[in-house]
C-alpha cells in the first residue's frame, strides 16, 4: 500500500491542475494515468518525424488575469503564448461566405455590419444579447459558486433577467427571435466544433461563453502544447509529487461511506486526505464494482447524462514543397461547411453519413515557428469532424479487418473536404495518421469517444452540471463532465477543487506554505 495526501485518478489537465495546485500548497500527491503520455486531450504524440497534439489546437484565457494565466502564476511557472492573428483567429467558409472572425467583440460587430449591411439590426440584436448574457454570467459568477451551490442560489437568478429567461435556450432559439438570415446564422455558429453541437442543440449560455472568451484572446503555446503540459507535470514532480504513467486505475474500494483505497497497475494507493477523479464520472462509478458503493440516487446523478459527440481525427505531415499561404492557411483555424447548413450537416454526420463532411483544419506549424512539430520547412495539418461512435465500436468488436476498412473509407471521405481547400494535398503528404472514436476511447479513456464530456445542451449546463463533490466525503470529480471542458475549463475545474478542499484559492499567487493539519482542514468533509 502506497500512501499519499491526495491520489488523483487520471492525468488529464483537470487532474494535473488539481495535483499541481495541491503540490504547491505542500501536499504529497500521486497522479495515476493509464496512457503513456500525460495531458489527456491535450497530450502530444510523436509519429515518424512529426509531432501532433491529439485534440487541442488553440485555447483562450491565457492573459495574466484569466484562468490559465492565474494558474501558471500560482505555480510560479512561465509559458509563453502566441496570439492567433488578431484580424482573423477563425476563418469560416461556407458556399455563401468566407469570413474571418477578429479579436474583439466590437471588431466582430463592425466587420459583420460592414459585410452584411442589410442585416445591421439583426446583427446588433445578436451582439447585444451575447454581450448582456456575458455580463450577467460574469456578475452571477461573483455571487454564486456553481460547484458549491445552495438552494438559495436559485433565488438570485431572477436578478439576472437575460440569463434567467434564456437559461433553457439553444442558440437556434436566439436566431429564431432576432431575424438573422440563414447565411449569418451558420456563420455565427461557425466555431461549432468547439462544443460539437449545431445551433438547434447547443445551450445559448455555452455558445456565449465560448465566443466571448475567444473574442478576448485566442492563443497557441509558443513552444507547442507538449511544453505546456510538461511544465505542469514538472511543477508536480519537482514539488515532490508523482505522475505515474501506464498505471491504469482498476478498482476503487468503497466501504463505510468513503473511499478506502484504489488499485492501479496492480498496486494499492491510499489517500490520507482525499481522492480526486479526473476520469469520466460513469467510469468512476463502474470502477467501484459494487452497486452498494453509492446510494441509488447518487448513482443515477453520476451516470444519468448524455455524452457529447465523438470525432474522427486526421494528422498529416507535409513535406517542404508545401506552401500553406497559397491555400489561405495562416496563423488561424479554418472551419469549412460544404453545404453551409450546420443543423443539417450535424444531423447527417451523426447518423453515419460522412460523405463530404464539415471539417476543422489547423496548421500548428504556422502558429509558432519554434521547432518541435516537424522537420525544418515541413508542416503539420490537424483535421477533425464529428462522427457516430457505434458503427466503429461494433466493427472493432466483431471484425477488425472491416473496422480498418471502414476507417480508411472515412479517411477518404473526410479528405474530400480537405481537398476542396487544398486540391493537391496528397502530393505533399509524407505521413498520414487517423483515429476514430474508439481510438480516443482506448487511449484517453473517453467513453464512446466523447469529445467534451457531458453534452452541452441546456439541460446539462449551468447549475445543472454535475459539480465536483460526491456523497463520499473524500471523493471529488474534476473532469469535463463534472465541470466544463476546454483547456481553461478543466484547469479551472482543478483550481476550483483545490479551493473547495483546502479553502485556499489557486487564483491568486501566494508563497508556498506548509499544508494545514487535518483538524484545520474541515472542508475535506464537504459532500
Amino acid at each position: 500500500m502506497e500512501t499519499f495526501d491526495f491520489v488523483i485518478l487520471g492525468a488529464g489537465l483537470g487532474g494535473l491542475a488539481a495535483a499541481a495546485g495541491l503540490t504547491r500548497q505542500g501536499y504529497r500527491v500521486a497522479v495515476l494515468e493509464k496512457h503513456y503520455l500525460p495531458g489527456g486531450c491535450c497530450h502530444t504524440f510523436d509519429y515518424g518525424h512529426y509531432r501532433f497534439c491529439a485534440d487541442v489546437h488553440y485555447i483562450s484565457q491565457c492573459a495574466p488575469h484569466q484562468a490559465i494565466g492565474q494558474f501558471l502564476s500560482y505555480l510560479d511557472r512561465a509559458v509563453a503564448f502566441n496570439s492567433l492573428d488578431p484580424e482573423g483567429i477563425d476563418r469560416i467558409i461556407t458556399p455563401e461566405v468566407d469570413f474571418k472572425i477578429p479579436l474583439g467583440w466590437e471588431n466582430l460587430r463592425t466587420r459583420l455590419i460592414d459585410t452584411f449591411p442589410q442585416e445591421t439590426d439583426a446583427i446588433n440584436r445578436y451582439c447585444d444579447t451575447i454581450q448582456q448574457l456575458h455580463t450577467e454570467m460574469a456578475a452571477l459568477g461573483q455571487e454564486v459558486n456553481w460547484y458549491d451551490r445552495k438552494w438559495s442560489d436559485w433565488l438570485k437568478l431572477p436578478q439576472y433577467w437575460q440569463l434567467y429567461t434564456k437559461r433553457h435556450w439553444t442558440l437556434q432559439d436566439l436566431y429564431d427571435r432576432i431575424g438573422l438570415s440563414p447565411t449569418l446564422q451558420n456563420l455565427l455558429a461557425g466555431q461549432s466544433g468547439d462544443y460539437a453541437l449545431p445551433p438547434n442543440e447547443i445551450a445559448l449560455i455555452t455558445h456565449t461563453a465560448l465566443v466571448w472568451d475567444y473574442s478576448e484572446g485566442a492563443y497557441y503555446p509558443k513552444h507547442h502544447f507538449k511544453h505546456f503540459v510538461d511544465t505542469i507535470v514538472d511543477a508536480i514532480t519537482t514539488g515532490g509529487g508523482f505522475v505515474k504513467l501506464m498505471t491504469p486505475v482498476e478498482h476503487i474500494e468503497v466501504a463505510q461511506g468513503q473511499v478506502q483505497y484504489v488499485v492501479a497497475g496492480g498496486t494499492a494507493y491510499q489517500a490520507d486526505q482525499a481522492y480526486i477523479s479526473d476520469l469520466d464520472p460513469k467510469l468512476t462509478v463502474n470502477l467501484m464494482h459494487s452497486p452498494q458503493a453509492l446510494s441509488q440516487r447518487e448513482t443515477r446523478r453520476l451516470t444519468d447524462y448524455e455524452y457529447s459527440a465523438s470525432a474522427f481525427n486526421i494528422y498529416l505531415g507535409l513535406d517542404d514543397r508545401f506552401e500553406p499561404e497559397r491555400y489561405g492557411l495562416g496563423n488561424w483555424n479554418i472551419w469549412y461547411y460544404p453545404t453551409g447548413d450546420l443543423n443539417r450537416e450535424y444531423q447527417k454526420q451523426l447518423q453515419g453519413d460522412l460523405s463530404h463532411p464539415w471539417i476543422f483544419l489547423s496548421c500548428p506549424t504556422l502558429k509558432s515557428t519554434e521547432p518541435g512539430m516537424a522537420p525544418p520547412g515541413h508542416h503539420v495539418l490537424e483535421i477533425a469532424t464529428v462522427c457516430p461512435y457505434e458503427p466503429f465500436a461494433q466493427l472493432r468488436e466483431r471484425d477488425l479487418a472491416a473496422y480498418k476498412a471502414q476507417k480508411r473509407e472515412v479517411y477518404q471521405q473526410v479528405m474530400t473536404s480537405v481537398r476542396d481547400l487544398i486540391p493537391d494535398v496528397d502530393a505533399y503528404a509524407r505521413l498520414k495518421v487517423y483515429g476514430t472514436p474508439t481510438t480516443s476511447e482506448h487511449y484517453l479513456g473517453q467513453p464512446q469517444g466523447n469529445i467534451y464530456g457531458a453534452k452541452l445542451i441546456p439541460q446539462q449546463v449551468g447549475l445543472h452540471r454535475l459539480g465536483y463533490t460526491t456523497e463520499l466525503p473524500n471523493l471529488y470529480l474534476v473532469g469535463a463532465s463534472a465541470g466544463y471542458p476546454s483547456v481553461p475549463g478543466v484547469i479551472s475545474n482543478g483550481m476550483d477543487v483545490v479551493e473547495l478542499i483546502t479553502g485556499r484559492s489557486v487564483r491568486q499567487p501566494t508563497a508556498p506554505a506548509s499544508p494545514p493539519s487535518p483538524a484545520s482542514s474541515e472542508l475535506l468533509g464537504v459532500s
